[in-house]
């Protein structure tokens, strides 16, 4: 009986082992799964600030790009404006000294009939 009663105190004492075993490990996965809960509410948050952000910056890139579209589309238009006007200044140039060429020549053919008619 002696050693009954030795076994049963044991295995008595090796259940209470187990037991505070057993609790020691609940209590460790309950913290884990409310560390783990608090991580994802992180995650979350941060994936939240994140798209957010992305979103902005997406909305500001488009932008940018849209006033540089209208600023090249002004900058071609002003560079074809501008060759035209060298044209037209370059035709006036010509036509200058044409005008400055034969000037003395007609002024000269004019005193000459002038001279003949008086």
């Amino acid at each position: 009986v002696s050693t009954l009663t030795m076994n049963v105190e044991k295995s008595s004492a090796k259940i209470q082992e187990l037991e505070t075993a057993r609790d020691t490990l609940d209590k460790a996965l309950k913290e884990s799964r409310q560390s783990l809960s608090v991580k994802v509410k992180e995650l979350s948050e941060m994936q939240l600030q994140y798209h957010t952000e992305k979103r902005r910056l997406d909305d500001e890139l488009s932008a940018f790009r849209k006033a540089n579209e209208t600023l090249n589309e002004k900058l071609k238009k002003e560079e074809g404006e501008k060759a035209m006007l060298s044209q037209k200044t370059k035709s006036l140039e010509d036509t200058n000294l044409s005008l400055t060429k034969t000037t003395p020549v007609k002024l000269e053919k004019m005193g000459k009939l002038e001279a003949r008619i008086s």
